[in-house]
């Protein structure tokens, strides 16, 4: 039984409406347990790759930097 209060007035739902609310609530709640894990998933992949780029980058960067200092 779902109990709903709105402005001072009681709705009950039972019976079909009650399990047809409950799976409409359980499917929302499904599908945006997906698309969080989707964006958490893309994020991931998206600093990965990054990482895969910046730091093999920073490491050439720095050993060519370090090649061609001028020390006195």
């Amino acid at each position: 039984m779902i109990v709903i209060t709105r402005n001072g007035e009681t709705t009950v739902l039972t019976g079909w409406r009650e399990w047809l609310f409950k799976l409409v609530a359980f499917l929302a709640a499904i599908l945006l347990f997906g698309v969080i894990a989707f964006v958490m998933f893309g994020l991931a992949v998206t600093i990965g790759a990054m990482a895969l780029v910046v730091i093999p980058a920073a490491i050439i960067v720095g050993l060519l930097g370090m090649l061609f200092s001028r020390r006195v």
